[in-house]
């Protein structure tokens, strides 16, 4: 049977041990969407440099074949080339990464953003709150960017997939 945890409230956790628990919370999320957002942006910038480079070396490759109509590695090269690029261009396009880049970098620099007010107890942390109604209010705030940011990508994913196709609609009879 699937038990809950005790809260964070519990008579045995206090405020040192509650802020501990955000701020590593906080930093593992920071942590984690700069390593996502790095690999999202190294696989993007490697996808389109492919695609160009690919693509620019295709017209060498038709010149020399034409030179030398009786090599047949030339005459496979050119139509090899231009074939990886455009799979490297479709792979760039089905998987996002300058979007994902984006966001993670995004997400990460909001989350950083909401740690630095907490700990300068400027804005929404300022003096008029005590320790305890700051974290709440810095684990509540960082916590709703970081599930607006998975709202945004899971709307993502489903605006691009494809619609259903339509169910085969019997012939009308007369």
């Amino acid at each position: 049977m699937l038990q809950t945890p005790p809260s964070s409230r519990s008579a045995g956790v206090d405020l040192a041990t509650r802020r501990q628990i955000a701020l590593e919370r906080i930093q593992h999320l920071i942590t984690s969407c700069e390593e996502r957002s790095a690999r999202a942006w190294r696989n993007y910038y490697v996808s389109q440099g492919l695609t160009v480079g690919l693509a620019a070396i295709t017209p060498c490759l038709i010149v020399l074949a034409k030179e030398t109509p009786n090599s047949w590695l030339l005459n496979w090269l050119q139509l090899f080339f231009p074939a990886i690029a455009a799979i490297a261009a479709g792979v760039g396009h089905i998987f996002h990464w300058r979007e994902n880049g984006v966001r993670q970098t995004n997400l990460a620099e909001g989350i950083r953003s909401k740690l630095w007010r907490y700990q300068t107890r400027s804005g929404d942390y300022g003096v008029a709150l005590d320790e305890s109604q700051a974290l709440d209010q810095l684990v509540v705030q960082v916590d709703g960017l970081n599930l607006q940011s998975v709202a945004r990508w899971s709307s993502a994913q489903l605006a691009d997939a494809p619609p259903p196709a339509e169910a085969a609609k019997p012939a009308a009879t007369r």
